[in-house]
This record gives structure tokens, sequence and C-alpha cells, in this order.
């Protein structure tokens, strides 16, 4: 006890350090060599409550820019290349001294082919020093499954986890429906955003979305003793913070997501599907009911298939540019980041008005396509089958409501995700990219607790007898 005391009041101290050197040097590169020394001697120190800070620090992170240097999302960014560079630093050490691991990663293939792929993508880059950075930043997002794999060892690692994630999300999402709420007239824009943790809507949603479906699960699926008070609490909040979003896609992804979770209530449990969709009928119904919001709603959903559509547009016409830039590579694609590098505006067919939309294919699919080529794409949709398939055989083997109602939200948080990368880009930002490369290590580790959990009772009871 008095080793993690003293452990946390370093960890305190280097973070004031951290901030006093950031503020004396904040105009110089020492500024950023400062900032990784410290760090990364925190991380060594403690790398589950590093962990704990960047999911803590997560929807507050700002970019931190360096002039003529470079500019990071400071402090997730940060941690997470620590965190990796920790992780890794740990495995050459226990290569060398011949310690060998029991279980391994069971994704580490496809993602280390994902990784090679991206790298390779520089054949055809028009820009080798950015597809480099680029890829390397991707890299480190990537990996960061593997490290929360490794740090996931016990159920007090993963409720300190949840801890730290559950209500740092929470203050994100009030403090943002306060501005949307005051931005009321602005709800459907992206500009209501101003001020708010999140840049954008879709941002915005699917972060919120993340958190909703996992409070969900929780509520539906585990039958155990735990404060079912607090969990209502919070998927109230966060099922706020969804009806205030404006998001098509998002809208989309968590329909599909929620009817994945219905799906495995399986039968004997009719009741709570219907006492589910009635109440989610009465929130529907109450949320019309406000001025205002059953015409924008429906206008919103109208302009799905309405061409003229200024957000239509700008997609079709980047879909468009990324099977074009398909056509031209169609083996490893133009380049990891070459679609904002190659793609233009054309003012007069789009107007300015799509100056608000960042540059990327608005597809996460199209964009791999557009920029890893077929080759790209086929491993990235091996990377998503694979979670999906061992999530649905793990759901086969595992009984304990516990585990296999966090499984169940882990699987539907990412299924959430999958879908809304269908019309969207945001693994680029850290808000979407650190959850969804957290989750897809977060779910084997949570996995092997669970089979763990079931071993040492059969242990128990064999002695027992």
């Amino acid at each position: 006890m008095a080793f993690i005391k003293n452990k946390y009041t370093v960890a305190i101290l280097i973070c004031i350090l951290l901030g006093s050197v950031i503020g004396v040097y904040s105009d110089s590169p020492i500024a950023i060599l400062c900032l990784l020394l410290i760090i990364g001697t925190f991380v060594f120190i403690a790398k589950e409550l590093a962990l704990c800070i960047l999911l803590i620090c997560l929807p507050f992170s700002f970019r931190y820019i360096i002039p003529q240097f470079l500019e990071i999302q400071t402090p997730t960014e940060p941690l997470l290349g620590m965190l990796c560079t920790v992780y890794f630093i740990k495995k050459i050490l226990d290569y060398i001294l011949g310690k060998r691991e029991e279980t391994r990663f069971p994704f580490l293939l496809p993602l280390g082919c994902f990784i090679l792929v991206t790298f390779l993508s520089v054949i055809n880059t028009p820009d080798t020093f950015g597809t480099v950075k680029g890829s390397i930043r991707a890299s480190i997002y990537i990996l960061f499954s593997v490290v929360v794999y490794d740090i996931v060892i016990s159920r007090k690692s993963l409720d300190r986890i949840s801890t730290a994630a559950f209500p740092s999300g929470a203050i994100a999402v009030i403090w943002t429906v306060i501005i949307l709420i005051y931005n009321i007239d602005e709800w459907q824009w992206t500009s209501s955003y101003q001020n708010s943790p999140f840049t954008n809507y879709s941002v915005y949603g699917s972060f919120t979305a993340i958190f909703f479906l996992i409070c969900l699960s929780r509520l539906m699926f585990d039958n155990g003793e735990y404060d079912r008070v607090l969990w209502s609490g919070m998927i109230i909040c966060f099922g706020v913070g969804l009806i205030m979003c404006f998001s098509r896609g998002v809208w989309l992804s968590v329909f599909v997501a929620i009817g994945f979770m219905l799906l495995q209530l399986g039968k004997g449990v009719t009741h709570r599907k219907v006492l589910f969709i009635g109440i989610a009928c009465l929130v529907i119904l109450v949320t019309f009911s406000f001025p205002g919001v059953y015409n924008s709603v429906i206008e919103r959903i109208s302009t799905t298939v309405d061409i003229n559509y200024a957000s239509n547009k700008a997609r079709l016409l980047r879909w468009g540019q990324a099977i074009n830039m398909f056509i031209q590579n169609p083996i490893l694609g133009k380049g990891y980041g070459a679609f904002a590098m190659l793609y233009e505006e054309d003012i007069a067919l789009v107007g300015t008005y799509t100056a608000q939309y960042q540059l990327g294919a608005h597809s996460e699919y199209l964009q791999v396509m557009a920029e890893l080529g077929i080759i790209g794409l086929g491993v990235w949709i091996w990377l998503n089958l694979s979670f999906l398939i061992f999530g649905f055989k793990a759901l086969k083997r595992i009984d304990n409501g516990f585990y296999r109602s966090v499984i169940i939200g882990l699987m539907a948080s990412e299924i959430s995700l999958m879908t809304h990368f269908v019309v969207n880009n945001l693994l680029n930002g850290d808000a979407i990219g650190v959850p969804f490369w957290g989750i897809y290590g977060l779910l084997p580790a949570v996995v092997q607790l669970a089979e763990n959990r079931s071993e040492n009772i059969t242990q128990e009871n064999l002695i027992r007898v």
C-alpha cells in the first residue's frame, strides 16, 4: 500500500513538472522533448495509471502546436505514444531475458498486416514524409489495442479503467448538452459545438454512443448485484446526449447496435424486449413533442436522399474521388493520408459551405481502399471480422452475467462504429480512434478474465468434492 501511495505521489509531481516545462518552453522544440521525457518516465513508473489518465483526459484533449515543428493532441497522443514505446521496450527485454508469454494477443496477425500495408503504401504517395509520419501515428493508435490487452489482467484493472472513463465521458457529454441547449437554434449545425469538447456532431454522437451502449448492455444482461441506480443514471445521461445529436450516421449506427443487443437476449426473455422497445418509443415520443424537434428531425431524415443537400453533395464527390484514386492505384492505393493531399473541392459544384467538412472520404472503408488499395481494404475487413467472430465465439462459452454484459456492450459499441464508418471517417481523431482500438484490445482481455474465473471456480469445486 505504501508503494502505491508513493507511486501516485511521484506521478502527481511529474504532472506538475510537466505543466511547468510546457509553460516555460511553449514556443520551443525543447517543450516537446521534455514532454516526451517526463511522460515516458511517468509511464515506466505507473503504466496502468497512465492509461487511466489518458482516458480521463481523452474528451478534453487539445491541439498543441509548436510552430514549424509539429502538432499533437495533448495529453492524449504523448501518453499514447509512450504507452506503446514502454510496452515494446518491456517485450524486447522479456525476450532477451528468455521470458515467454503464456497467451498471445489473438488479433496480432491482422494488426501487424494492417500496419505493414500502411507503411508499404508509401510507394505511391505524393508526399513520402507525410505518409511515413502519418503511418507512424496510425500504428501507435493501432498498437494501443495490444497495450490495453497487456494492462487489463484482473477485474480490478477493468474496474479502474471503467472508473476513469465513464465519469470523464459523462462530464464531456453533459458539458456538450448544455452548450447545445444554449445554441438550440443552431442545433443541427456543427457551429453549435463551439466551446464544447467535441468538434462536430459525428464525433460527439459516436463517442456518446459507445458509453450509452455499454451502460445499456450492463442493465440488460447483468443480473448480478451492482448499483443499478448509478448505471441507470449513467444511461440517462448518455441517452439524453444521444437525443441531442443530429447525425444521421449516428442514428443508423445506434439502431443497428441495439438490434444486435436485442438478438442476444434470446428466447425466454421476451418481456425485456417488449419493455425496452416500449421505453424507447416513449422516450422518442416525448422528445418529438418538444417544440420544433419533430420538424427538424423529419427534415434531417428527408435530406438523406436529397443529392442537392450540401453534405450529401460533398459526400458523393468525395466517394467518387476515393473510387478514382483506387482505380489509379488498385493494389496499394495512393498512400496513407494521400486523400487529404490530393482532394480538391470544386466551389462551383458544392459551394463555400463545404469548408466546414474535414478532408476525408466520408467513408472509412472507401478511404482505406483509396489510400491502401485492395490489399489494405482486405486487411481492414479481416480486422473487423476477426473481432466479431472472436466475440460471437466467446458469447457461446461465457455464462457469467457481468462478463457477458461487458462483452456484448463492447461488441455493440464496435458494431456501432463499424456501421458509422460506412458514411464517415473518424479514426484519425483521438476521441474515436482511442476508444475503437482500445475496445479492440479490451474484448479479448475481458474474455480471458471470464475464462480464468470459470477455471478457478471449476478447480474450487473439484477440491471441495
